[in-house]
């Protein structure tokens, strides 16, 4: 416990040094091979200047950070009761679709059907003393958005490390980040290390207990992203280059036939007057030339949308784009709707497993050592009408004449329901 990491941590000297200077498609293939070594300090910095220094990597990646900080959060139940009326989890209730509901479960529901049996004495009780223990503890947090926002930069940086800080009562007083350049790694899957002042190269750090950290640790899409962002920072170089030559289209001044070479001078003074008033004499029999090179119809453009497009793609599943063509309002346009919003349900699913795995968990363990876990963290109702279309269900298998249990929509909702 305590402020070990983040009071210590330091890189200033980083200050001075843009990785962007210079990038090529050789150097990046060296960061990104150190990464898979575990060596992170320099290609999480550029990284992190990547995000900030291209219009379209930092407009998708505020489009899926929106859609989960616009989510709102509760602490629910484990949902369904056994015949004495006790709280039990959802992989021990039967029906036709048990099997369906036990793949859909949460990691806290997993954990507590190892933990909670039938008879073992989980009832309504226990379950709302952890629900406010918990609910307590979350509202403690003093930066939990700001925290949440950081475990969102895993998605894209591959990690992201919370140091906890206790209060005096041993709950977590707040979460604070650990930038992904001061963490490394013996390798692609051995443990966390800290890379204290985040030194370039480094092999080892120093051992961390990973019981004072939440972790996200997942697939990073900056891998993807770094390959496009080089395309397309090349693309805008030689479209600006292209544009310095060919922009303004030079002209040339063609004399008239037989001109003598002591009038050679006065029209190059001529020609010099027109190119700068534009407007003034030729004598007859003079031309003006002007020179398009490059072609018609360069290929920048294209090239550029192309990028666009494949950033959009592994970002947000196609949203942005739909939202600018044609067909956007289509059958076509709400696939591409409904395929970002399973993007950011997920989001919001993975932050909420991976705070019940290393903040729910541990909690739940020091205060109620011995029991069974009933209640977790989880976004909700979630980033989209999952909440509806629950209540649209139940509906219809109400009048089909199947009743769902309240503990159930309740748990699925996050409503309040009485009968």
């Amino acid at each position: 416990m305590g402020m070990q990491i983040y009071s210590s941590k330091s890189n200033a000297w980083r200050d001075a040094y843009n990785p962007l200077r210079g990038m090529s498609l050789p150097k990046l293939m060296g960061l990104l091979d150190a990464g898979e070594r575990g060596q992170y300090a320099d290609l999480q910095w550029f990284y992190h200047f990547m995000e900030r220094s291209d219009a379209m990597v930092f407009s998708v990646m505020q489009r899926r950070r929106a859609a989960l900080l616009s989510c709102d959060w509760d602490i629910r139940t484990v949902s369904g009761r056994d015949e004495g009326g006790n709280l039990i989890p959802e992989s021990e209730k039967t029906g036709p679709d048990s099997e369906q509901k036990n793949a859909k479960s949460t990691k806290a529901q997993q954990r507590s059907e190892a933990r909670c049996g039938v008879n073992s004495g989980c009832d309504q009780v226990l379950a709302d003393e952890q629900v406010s223990m918990l609910r307590e503890c979350y509202d403690r947090i003093e930066n939990l958005r700001e925290a949440v926002a950081f475990l969102f930069s895993g998605f894209f940086r591959g990690y992201a490390h919370l140091e906890k800080h206790y209060a005096e009562s041993g709950i977590v007083q707040r979460l604070e980040p650990v930038e992904q350049w001061f963490w490394v790694r013996d390798g692609m899957y051995a443990a966390w290390e800290y890379n204290q002042n985040a030194v370039s190269g480094r092999y080892r750090g120093v051992p961390i207990d990973p019981g004072n950290f939440v972790i996200l640790d997942t697939v990073a899409l900056n891998r993807l992203l770094s390959m496009l962002y080089l395309g397309r920072t090349l693309t805008m170089k030689d479209w600006d280059s292209f544009l310095e030559i060919y922009g303004v289209p030079s002209v040339f001044l063609v004399g008239p036939p037989n001109t003598p070479e002591a009038k050679e001078e006065e029209y190059q003074r001529i020609a010099d007057h027109l190119m700068s008033d534009g407007r003034g004499y030729l004598p007859n029999g003079s031309d003006i030339k002007y020179v398009n090179g490059g072609g018609n119809h360069p290929p920048f453009r294209e090239r550029l949308d192309y990028l666009d497009r494949q950033i959009t793609l592994v970002a947000t599943g196609g949203l942005l784009t739909m939202l600018t063509e044609s067909g956007s309002g289509t059958l076509a346009g709400n696939a591409h709707l409904e395929t970002f919003m399973q993007i950011a349900r997920g989001d919001a699913l993975t932050v909420s497993e991976v705070l019940q795995e290393h903040l729910d968990a541990p909690l739940l363990a020091e205060f109620f050592p011995g029991q069974p876990v009933l209640a977790y963290f989880e976004f909700a109702p979630g980033v989209s009408d999952q909440s509806s279309r629950v209540v649209d269900d139940a509906l219809k298998l109400s009048k089909a004449g199947v009743k769902v249990a309240l503990e159930e929509l309740s748990e699925k909702t996050g409503y309040k329901l009485q009968s």
